[in-house]
């Protein structure tokens, strides 16, 4: 039986995947308990189920993905989540993800440091008004409601140029404003020099960022971190400040002994298959497609342009391996997935 599977496994493997589709079973599971019953071996099963989930079976039916965490939640009331955060969040790893550089939190937002972001907010002064039915909206709807004094315009010049930045000062002869990627740093431009001043409805934090977490448990554990540094202010924040052990990141040892020229070599239409599910699912929400625009208006549009830190393959790889400005580490990716996503 092995023999005739190792012979034409795909043809013998899709004739249990469409009945498991039509029994709206789980395919690997459904595939298992099916080879389990025919050949009750179990050397079979692994071998079946590997050839399954592997590169070679893109071209099998696949079942309906479930939806993000991001949908998930939205599906949700947000006062119902507000409840939840307080009667199953724990603050203390809601503390840790904050931090976690993949999350950017930390990059936009401050809880009670001397210095406040000029980005975000400092949330242990956004005071009783943002209540707890509205720290998950921010969260979750994050352009529902832009503070003031953190709203986004694009500047557009007569020569065409555009830049867009957070608002700082508006006159009758001038307007300047503060670039994400230069903080500490501000941009004036005279208004004769301005075709178009287009006042966005978009917020700088990313739509769907949540998705960077792992369960809609580390969301509730978030929320009510979010909850008592709002109430406790910057005492409470310090005393849930999370270990630097806890947000440390290091390169794994592998990344210096990699053959980039062989993993771009490899590039074949499978690898662009998986690189645009990946980039679906991630990438889109902040540089959007060729259809629709991103959340971050500050994130380069999908095919529009060059990346600040390099387009070509090693840079890209790069900046997906160590972030850049306001983009996370993507340490979740193997190097052959960054290779896929910049296919």
């Amino acid at each position: 039986m092995l023999l005739k599977m190792k012979a034409r496994p795909t043809a013998t493997l899709k004739s249990f995947v469409d009945e498991s589709i039509v029994n709206q079973e789980p395919r690997e599971e459904s595939l298992a308990m099916k080879l389990v019953a025919k050949c009750l071996s179990l050397t079979v099963t692994v071998f079946a189920v590997s050839v399954l989930i592997s590169p070679a079976a893109a071209q099998l039916p696949m079942v309906h993905r479930p939806d993000s965490l991001h949908e998930q939640l939205r599906t949700m009331k947000a006062v119902d989540l507000a409840q939840l955060a307080r009667q199953e969040g724990d603050a203390a790893r809601g503390a840790v993800a904050f931090f976690q550089p993949y999350m950017l939190c930390a990059k936009c937002h401050t809880v009670g440091e001397a210095k406040p972001s000029v980005l975000g907010p400092d949330l242990t002064k956004l005071g009783q008004d943002v209540n707890d039915e509205r720290l998950v909206e921010a969260v979750l709807l994050p352009s529902k409601v832009i503070r003031k004094g953190f709203e986004t315009v694009t500047v557009v010049l007569n020569d065409g140029r555009q830049f867009v930045g957070l608002l700082v000062e508006r006159t009758k002869d001038k307007i300047v404003i503060r670039q994400p990627l230069f903080v500490n740093e501000t941009t004036t431009f005279p208004l004769a020099d301005v075709d178009v001043i287009k006042e966005s409805v978009t917020s700088i934090m990313p739509d769907g960022q949540v998705n960077q977490l792992t369960s809609r448990q580390q969301f509730l554990d978030l929320i009510r971190y979010l909850i008592e540094v709002r109430d406790g202010g910057a005492a409470r924040a310090r005393e849930l400040q999370p270990s630097p052990a806890l947000l440390t990141f290091t390169l794994p040892e592998y990344e210096s002994h990699l053959d980039h020229a062989g993993l771009i070599g490899d590039w074949n239409a499978d690898s662009l298959k998986r690189g645009a599910v990946i980039y679906q699912r991630v990438c889109a929400n902040c540089h959007g497609t060729k259809d629709q625009l991103g959340s971050l208006p500050t994130s380069l549009r999908f095919a529009a342009g060059k990346f600040k830190n390099g387009s070509e393959p090693l840079a890209m790889y790069q900046t997906l391996t160590r972030g850049f400005g306001l983009m996370a580490p993507q340490t979740w990716m193997v190097p052959s997935q960054k290779y896929d996503v910049i296919h």
